[in-house]
């Protein structure tokens, strides 16, 4: 009895084992996303970094930030950091599998806005070198925790975190989480950086399975929308920004709370909020 029994496991055993290698969650397909983030993603308002644990660095470069540097010829088709397009687009999902071990080699998203591409690879590849080649989609590996696919990104370029100032540097590691809930794919991504953040950054997103979603092109080509010459950079010099604490005149928010800082993420700073000076508010412009 103690040879079946012991046989049996074994059974057991590799049955479990297989079904739990098939258990692994489908991320395949097309993703339409939950909401409307488009107004925080592609326009958020100029001076709001509240709640954003940005350092003095960063916060300093916000302050010089000018719309119009999204306008110039080479900025026109410069893609969404891989830690923002959790936002208004489109995402599909595709796996790709070795013909001959039939074992997940990476899976690809392709993203509707500017068509971006990423692969997180699956099959235990190591990082580049430090010194290898930046690029915006940066590198990737995951493996699965549970049924959450996991995947660490290096090797990124410099970006901004919202077009607004505020920016990541390229010494930035990001952390995502992608899961599916029945017919929902929930990811959030928490961005490390040791050069602009005091302490990590999490951004989250939401879809929904849509499997009659097409998927539209999105080219892009470089065009002159504004009068700026080409090669300059709109900016503004510290302290001379003029539209910096509009928003916070407007919203009676302390200008130091909007220009965010660690501090800003947790609810004990409300009581500190309350003691700072407000900006008198814009009168409203007659019509």
């Amino acid at each position: 009895m103690s040879v079946l029994r012991s046989a049996l496991l074994v059974v057991f055993a590799v049955a479990f084992i297989g079904n739990a290698a098939r258990a692994q969650t489908d991320l395949t397909g097309m993703w339409s996303p939950v909401g409307d983030r488009v107004e925080e993603n592609d326009n958020p308002p100029v001076g709001l970094f509240a709640g954003m644990p940005l350092n003095h660095a960063d916060q300093l470069r916000g302050a010089t930030y000018n719309p119009n540097m999204f306008d110039v010829a080479e900025n026109v088709c410069r893609p969404y950091p891989p830690d923002m397009p959790f936002g208004p687009a489109q995402l599909r999902i595709s796996v790709e599998v070795a013909p001959t071990t039939q074992q997940v080699v990476a899976y690809h998203e392709h993203f509707f806005y500017h068509e971006q591409e990423y692969e997180i690879w699956m099959d235990g590849r190591p990082h580049p070198p430090d010194p290898a080649l930046h690029t915006w989609g940066g590198f990737s590996t995951g493996q699965w925790e549970g049924n959450s696919l996991v995947f660490t990104t290096t090797h990124l370029k410099e970006s901004y975190i919202l077009p607004n100032g505020p920016a990541r540097s390229d010494r930035a590691t990001l952390r995502t989480h992608l899961a599916r809930y029945d017919n929902y794919l929930t990811a959030y991504v928490i961005v490390y950086d040791p050069a602009y953040l005091a302490e990590p950054y999490m951004r989250p997103a939401t879809w929904v399975y849509d499997p009659q979603l097409v998927m539209r092109p999105y080219p892009c080509e470089e065009a002159t929308e504004t009068v700026v010459p080409r090669g300059k950079v709109p900016n503004y010099l510290p302290g001379r920004n003029p539209t910096l604490t509009d928003f916070a005149a407007q919203h009676a928010i302390p200008p130091e709370a909007a220009l965010g800082g660690a501090e800003t993420m947790y609810p004990e700073f409300i009581a500190k909020m309350k003691m700072m000076k407000l900006l008198p508010r814009p009168e409203k412009k007659k019509e």
